[in-house]
């Protein structure tokens, strides 16, 4: 069981600290509008740094710190759920801390290496974060990492939606979708690693329908 993460962030975790400390990138960042990810060795072993300094001033200033407060806000809320990282805290605007977990994402495991099980963990697993309150929004192979005991976790909540109690119901009906849109990406994520295994893909959520073809009418012409 995971420990309580502090309230108040400790005083290694300061920029000017962290910046004398060794360290190793592990994402680059899908886009400009992405953290840096990466480990830093503290003294007392390894967290996960995810950074926006080097991005844009427009990201940097303006909408990454909006992500990491989303970000913040369900890992608070996802506190001591097994296969989610602890929130260690907030470094500054621009950065957060995070339990490390050692092993690879999704992406640098082949089809068929995984037992179905696996998979059966990951669903209750997202069925649990669901329950508490969190849609992750826009789930990947990325997004799931598998510990050295072939334990499922789910990271990367910068756009994910957190349900208050008292939500209204446009947020209830956003939350439904992205929920949906959650459980579609696993089924999507469970046929390719299990081939032959026959799982059927749910129909895309009606808004994700609505912004992909808002997408392919005001996007860029491919090429």
């Amino acid at each position: 069981m995971h420990e309580p993460a502090s309230d108040r962030t400790p005083s290694t975790l300061r920029r000017d600290r962290l910046a004398l400390l060794p360290r190793r990138r592990l994402r680059p960042g899908r886009n400009i509008t992405k953290a840096v990810v990466e480990v830093v060795e503290l003294p007392g072993g390894p967290i996960v740094v995810k950074d926006l300094v080097l991005r844009p001033w427009p990201i940097r200033l303006l909408l990454g710190p909006a992500q990491l407060d989303r970000e913040a806000r369900a890992y608070a809320r996802l506190q001591n759920v097994a296969g989610v990282p602890r929130f260690l805290g907030r470094i500054d605007r621009s950065a957060i801390a995070l339990e490390y977990v050692d092993g690879p994402d999704l992406g640098a495991i082949g089809p068929g290496r995984l037992a179905p099980a696996f998979f059966d963990d990951l669903e209750r697993l997202l069925e649990t974060v669901h329950g508490r309150g969190v849609a992750h929004g826009d789930l990947s192979r990325r997004d799931v990492l598998v510990d050295p005991a072939g334990r499922a976790y789910l990271v990367d909540y910068s756009t994910a939606l957190v349900l208050g109690p008292d939500a209204d119901p446009l947020s209830r009906f956003l939350f439904a979708q992205m929920c949906r849109a959650d459980r579609r990406a696993l089924a999507k994520i469970r046929r390719r690693f299990l081939p032959g295994s026959g799982v059927g893909i749910p129909e895309r959520p009606g808004l994700y329908r609505l912004g992909s073809r808002l997408k392919r009418l005001f996007g860029r012409p491919r090429r």
